[in-house]
């Protein structure tokens, strides 16, 4: 809880305390690029949820992800951004973590550990229009730490984005379908809508975040449905690079059985001139 403390007085201090020597023009135009999953970056993202309730006995439970971000441009007609997520989880027994499987986590005490890491290659055609569209291919890595962490093993699939603005909003979409071992099938749709403060550059609000489909689950089991909001800061940093915070609550509306019952979503990510 310390941690959210310290970064909710960060946010706050980035909103009304601007840094000296910021460019609004610059900032505002970090920000859209912190929120295009298409964007000509460079960075080390974080994407962390504490999720609540969870399980026969209401436990707490940990999902952070680290994402590095590399966008290649060249002289040919696409880009290409790769981008990975390492998963590290921690849980209590019991409980239910749909891109991790339809099943609960074994009834054998707490646990901390790295998940399977996920690789990701957009290729996205170069064009002056104001909706971007990428696909590729998507690799999962059995980096698991214990079969308590397991996710898809060894796996692949393919995943889509499409993004573009409309005024001050930022709009766009990831689906992913995945396969990998032991009959692991789940699809994703992340839904991405910030709306971005004219009067404030930097800062943004809107929903970011992902809605799960367990294939492999019953039939009342299958679907993870968040809803809520997130808020958010960028700023720039010295030498071009720039820091991007926010926060959001989430209510999982629809969940498989034993799966946590809100979250807060949490992201820090550090973007590179």
């Amino acid at each position: 809880m310390r941690s959210i403390i310290y970064l909710l007085a960060l946010l706050l201090a980035g909103y009304t305390v601007p840094a000296f020597g910021q460019d609004d023009d610059a900032l505002a135009e970090l920000a859209r690029k912190a929120q295009d999953p298409l964007g000509n970056v460079r960075a080390i993202m974080t994407d962390n949820a504490i999720a609540f309730d969870g399980g026969p006995d209401d436990d707490t439970s940990y999902a952070f992800q680290i994402q590095p971000v590399y966008a290649i441009q060249n002289e040919s007609k696409w880009n290409m951004i790769a981008r990975g997520i390492i998963p590290i989880m921690g849980f209590e027994p019991g409980v239910v973590f749909p891109p991790l499987g339809p099943e609960p986590r074994p009834d054998d005490g707490s646990s901390w550990g790295i998940s399977d890491s996920l690789f990701q290659f957009f290729f996205s055609p170069k064009s002056d229009g104001s909706i971007k569209w990428g696909i590729g291919p998507q690799v999962s890595l059995k980096t698991r730490t214990s079969d308590r962490q397991a996710g898809p093993g060894w796996g692949a699939g393919l995943a889509a984005v499409v993004f573009g603005g409309v005024g001050d909003w930022a709009l766009g979409a990831i689906g992913m379908q995945h396969w990998g071992e032991d009959d692991f099938s789940v699809g994703t749709l992340q839904l991405i809508a910030m709306y971005n403060f004219p009067n404030s550059p930097g800062t943004y609000i809107g929903y970011n975040n992902a809605i799960t489909f367990n294939w492999e689950a019953t039939s009342s089991n299958k679907v993870t449905l968040p809803l809520g909001l997130t808020y958010g800061k960028t700023m720039l940093l010295g030498s071009g690079n720039g820091l991007d915070l926010n926060i959001g609550a989430y209510s999982l509306v629809e969940r498989p059985d034993n799966a946590p019952e809100w979250q807060l979503k949490i992201g820090a990510s550090y973007y590179f001139n």
